[in-house]
């Protein structure tokens, strides 16, 4: 299948905030930090269970939606030049049970929670079945990760990546959820590069996450 071209802005440096930073930690502080968090998905799992949506599915639109808010979260480096991606879709795990291995799946996201529940449906159906890592024939550059591990609740997660430079697509993480005083919890971890992103964007994201599960029927 040809590829389509990829649309994305390049960043002018000399203009960027953050670009002192961008080249600290490009040089002799090259790092990515891990975060996790607990989200409140009580008003959410209801919501889901109202209209018969999918959790998974769910979750991960809400991560797009918030990473597709913030350029941060969508930068690259395209033929030696900082760039930001207009969009990013999100590479999700799916796992195998016959195996106990798992695929790496993209689907569209178009800013619809809604339309992505049939979306996700569509393309698990079509590629759920095959046990290839990458099953899916396309394959796109501008996507964040997600990936699940719904057997065990964490309070701390650390993805070790050797060979990170250049990488700057978020990597999610989430746990079992399970209830406590009333409230149903995810884990949540979320690792980025420090070139793109600090500690406050990640703060920033993390609490529009909250919002939006509070707010899910304003969204859906």
């Amino acid at each position: 299948m040809e590829k389509t071209t990829l649309e994305y802005t390049p960043v002018d440096l000399s203009r960027w905030a953050r670009n002192e930073h961008f080249e600290v930690f490009q040089s002799f502080a090259q790092c990515t930090f891990n975060q996790t968090v607990l989200l409140d998905i009580t008003a959410l799992l209801k919501h889901i269970k109202e209209v018969g949506w999918k959790f998974y599915p769910t979750i991960i639109s809400l991560l797009s939606k918030a990473v597709n808010n913030h350029a941060e979260f969508r930068m690259a480096i395209k033929n030696n030049e900082l760039v930001i991606w207009n969009e990013i879709h999100p590479s999700y795990t799916i796992f195998h049970n016959e195996t106990e291995t798992f695929s790496s799946l993209w689907s569209h996201f178009d800013g619809s929670i809604h339309h992505f529940q049939s979306v996700y449906s569509e393309d698990v159906a079509r590629y759920g079945n095959n046990l290839s890592y990458w099953p899916k024939e396309e394959s796109r550059e501008n996507v964040f990760f997600v990936s699940a591990i719904p057997w065990v609740s964490f309070t701390s997660f650390n993805m070790n990546i050797a060979n990170m430079q250049n990488f700057f697509s978020p990597m999610f993480t989430l746990g079992k959820y399970y209830k406590q005083d009333g409230k149903v919890l995810l884990p949540l971890s979320v690792l980025v590069h420090h070139s793109v992103c600090d500690g406050f964007h990640v703060a920033r994201l993390i609490n529009e996450l909250q919002d939006m599960s509070d707010s899910i029927k304003h969204l859906s």
